[in-house]
């Protein structure tokens, strides 16, 4: 039997200072003196530190995460110029001449002119290799003209649900899919190295489980995805708990899964499947969010719809017929219109499933109530306020603004969980925290509607038992019984100023009853 004590600590939730874990359940919460002097235990004192359940990171793209770690990374490029100069570095490092150079995590926003490079000067810089960057959104792409070739795009292409700006080399939505099937292919082994990645950089903020979105993102198909999480798994290397939202390119592929014996609950404590996950249009940031009115900055430009009524009703119907909810990424406002109509030919009273949103970005107050009324589960990222606080007056009318991202409404009248939807943004939950509390940027210069703030409470419950009850885990909560699953953080939020609350940090994190992280700031 493993046992692991963690003492003198201020635990969330009990007025102990103790926690006995064995075998990766917690069966005991008491005082330091009894439980430090157990005989076979590994004794962590934290000195006073704040212990709080794991948090939950309630979607994400797992396996996409760790391959924008191995891969270039545009996060903190401020221009086009800085953009192409870290194409050209990579090109130079590059010994294989017909290998690809793939990168995400630009947002053309943030540059000092918001201009992105011209095809001839991504052409300029590649030489012989294909290029394809990703916006950071994951919505938008750009390619040079050998990428575009490999993908077998021309002036004369056309996608369903996407678009090609061949002149610049841009493309949106269900086009980046072309350029994705023509990408090298990971193996099983690069998938698993991918996963441990991005699981231990997770660990390292303090998550311990996570709903996660990995079927289409990185060009393995879904039973190599499956394969990789089995064994991990199985060879107990798992140091995330996850639940896979799964989606799908066609019915025709979704039903090929449902004939392998797969529905949600299957797997096992460390992986197990979960609900259907529709992306039915794009994002804010790409202009490619589907409103029902033009946006501000593009009178011209609407968005997308990914789906017709009839694919996505099949998708749900089939879904539901075999007992998974689902879930749906819909930002804009005319893309909650048409996910909340179809759910409601198959949602049942109480929502017994679990069917949600995604996002819950562009909404109106009569889409709200409905939700409401449908018992619909939330899926928020409060850490796109750093992005999305400084574009969203440009994007919507100010009436629309102000019932947008509405945080506070959701959590007081449906279950609402926190997330990342890491890659587009890093999984930083105290980040995402301070975030919610206080809808303003980082450096304080933009903000949203301030009504719609968190307390630090029901934030920390966004990330805990909020998550646990999105993702049907028996988690986010420190009690005996539950889950050996915590984190050790060097203050309790509650006691730091709303603008500090991004700077504590994760001492250690703890997953089925064994140290995963340890920022070696404690004396052992």
């Amino acid at each position: 039997m493993s046992r692991l004590v963690v003492c003198n600590a201020r635990i969330e939730g009990t007025s102990f200072d103790s926690v006995l874990m064995e075998d990766g359940v917690i069966t005991k919460l008491a005082g330091s003196r009894e439980l430090s002097a157990l005989p076979d235990a590994e004794v962590i004192d934290v000195h006073g530190a704040y212990v709080s359940p794991g948090f939950i990171d309630s979607h994400m793209h797992l396996l996409e995460y760790g391959q924008f770690l191995s891969q270039l990374n545009l996060f903190n490029v401020h221009s086009r110029e800085a953009l192409l100069a870290r194409v050209e570095a990579a090109v130079k490092n590059e010994t294989s001449e017909d290998s690809w150079i793939i990168g995400r995590g630009f947002n053309e926003e943030q540059f000092d002119v918001a201009e992105l490079p011209s095809l001839e000067a991504l052409n300029a810089v590649s030489g012989k290799h294909p290029v394809a960057l990703t916006r950071a959104c994951g919505h938008q792409m750009l390619v040079n003209s050998k990428a575009m070739a490999a993908a077998g795009i021309d002036g004369d292409t056309m996608i369903a649900g996407g678009t090609i700006d061949f002149q610049n080399g841009r493309l949106y939505e269900n086009a980046i899919n072309a350029v994705h099937d023509a990408e090298p292919k990971p193996d099983l082994n690069q998938v698993k190295e991918w996963l441990l990645k991005a699981m231990k950089q997770m660990n390292r903020y303090g998550v311990t489980a996570c709903g996660s979105d990995d079927f289409m993102s990185t060009g393995a198909d879904w039973k190599t995805v499956m394969d990789a999480y089995s064994q991990l798994s199985y060879q107990q290397r798992m140091t995330v708990r996850v639940s896979q939202q799964c989606e799908f390119e066609s019915p025709e592929s979704f039903a090929a899964f449902l004939d392998e014996g797969y529905s949600t609950g299957i797997g096992d404590d460390f992986f197990v499947i979960g609900p259907l996950k529709l992306v039915c249009d794009g994002s804010l940031g790409a202009h490619t969010a589907a409103m029902s009115e033009p946006y501000r900055d593009k009178k011209d430009e609407k968005g997308i719809l990914l789906y017709d009524d009839e694919e996505m009703l099949v998708l749900m119907k089939l879904a539901a017929q075999f007992n998974m909810p689902t879930i749906c990424h819909a930002i804009g406002d005319r893309a909650v219109d048409q996910v909340l109509k179809n759910l409601k030919k198959v949602n049942l009273p109480g929502n017994p499933l679990g069917h949600g949103l995604v996002h819950c970005q562009i909404m109106r107050p009569d889409q709200i109530k409905q939700i409401h009324e449908m018992n619909l589960n939330c899926y928020i990222q409060s850490a796109f306020i750093e992005d999305d606080a400084p574009i969203l007056e440009s994007r919507v009318e100010k009436t629309r603004a102000d019932t947008s991202y509405p945080y506070a409404t959701l959590f007081h009248s449906v279950n609402t969980s926190n997330g990342s939807d890491a890659p587009v943004t890093e999984p930083d939950v105290m980040k995402g925290i301070q975030l919610a509390v206080t809808r303003k940027t980082m450096d304080g210069k933009s903000a949203m509607n301030p009504k719609e703030c968190l307390t630090i409470d029901e934030a920390l419950a966004s990330y805990t038992s909020r998550g646990s009850k999105a993702l049907q885990m028996d988690i986010g909560e420190i009690a005996v019984g539950k889950k050996g699953d915590l984190v050790v953080l060097e203050t309790d939020p509650r006691t730091l100023g709303k603008t500090e609350i991004g700077q504590d940090k994760v001492l250690l994190t703890i997953m089925n009853g064994e140290v995963v992280y340890d920022a070696n700031a404690l004396e052992r």
